[in-house]
């Protein structure tokens, strides 16, 4: 008896860690949000152990009110067992000026970190509103030794052939760094060494690196942040925003920032997060 026991523990609901699920969304994910809720209605976790979190982007106009009225609705006839809630954040043209093309999505990101940092929830599940997860890629990301852990994502069309769906073109979303801070030479003069630093936290010196055979874990590298597994540690550490220059979206930025404080970032290539567009292609 005490071998069964012992054999069971580690499968018992009140031995598994908190996840904060969030979904950074809006009316240009509609065609979507049925797919995210079946995803989440569906995963193989304890409901007592997660919530579901939207954070929407409302402008003021009416298409804004209808996708909150019916995310609203839907939410409420899925019936979750588990706690689930709504924020809204409403961008300004000054929101536009500071954060560029990406602001609706960083600030939804932004109500839903703070709500999150509000807690006690020990992981931060961020997926993106056209990235419903698999039943059970969460018991997989949480298996994987990371500080940021994400699910292989493939990018919509393009003119890679690494991977080809449905006669379009698409491959996973993930860079590996040309150079990192520590190949920064210390006989530089300190305010130059500032400099690089900087320049590589900003701009991003990354490339895309053919897959190796056998290949599954990628450490220290950059992806989107569609289907990422966050350890509160991180957050609290080291925030969450987009840098002055600019160059690249909130999440490569992110991904620069725990690398730079070391963290580990990993991505699993064979754990695979879908990508849906508005057309019904699953990429």
């Amino acid at each position: 008896m005490l071998g069964l026991r012992n054999g069971l523990v580690k499968n018992l609901p009140n031995n598994k860690p908190t996840i904060y699920i969030a979904i950074p969304t809006g009316p240009p994910k509609a065609y979507a949000l049925l797919y995210m809720l079946a995803s989440l209605k569906n995963l193989d976790y304890p409901p007592s152990k997660i919530s579901v979190n939207f954070g929407v982007t409302h402008h003021g106009s009416a298409n804004s009110e209808a996708f909150l009225q019916q995310l609203k609705q839907l939410l409420s006839a899925s019936n979750f067992k588990c706690k689930t809630s709504i924020q809204t954040t409403h961008p300004t043209q000054e929101d536009f000026d500071r954060w560029g093309s990406y602001y609706g999505v960083i600030l939804n990101v932004h109500a839903l970190r703070l709500s999150f940092l509000q807690s006690k929830t020990q992981y931060f599940w961020l997926l993106g509103g056209d990235n419903p997860p698999p039943r059970g890629t969460l018991k997989t990301l949480l298996k994987t030794k990371g500080d940021v852990v994400s699910a292989s994502v493939n990018q919509r069309s393009s003119k890679k052939k690494e991977y080809k769906i449905n006669q379009k073109l698409c491959y996973p979303i993930y860079w590996q760094y040309i150079w990192k801070p520590k190949d920064i030479p210390m006989d530089l003069e300190p305010s130059l060494r500032d400099t690089l630093r900087t320049a590589w936290t900003e701009f991003s010196f990354l490339d895309t690196p053919p897959r190796k055979d056998g290949e599954r874990f990628i450490h220290n590298c950059v992806f989107g942040s569609g289907c990422s597994l966050v350890r509160r540690e991180v957050l609290e550490y080291v925030g969450y925003y987009l840098g002055s220059g600019g160059t690249h979206s909130e999440d490569l930025h992110f991904c620069n920032l725990v690398n730079l404080r070391g963290f580990d970032t990993v991505l699993d290539l064979d754990t695979r997060c879908l990508h849906f567009d508005e057309d019904g292609t699953v990429y």
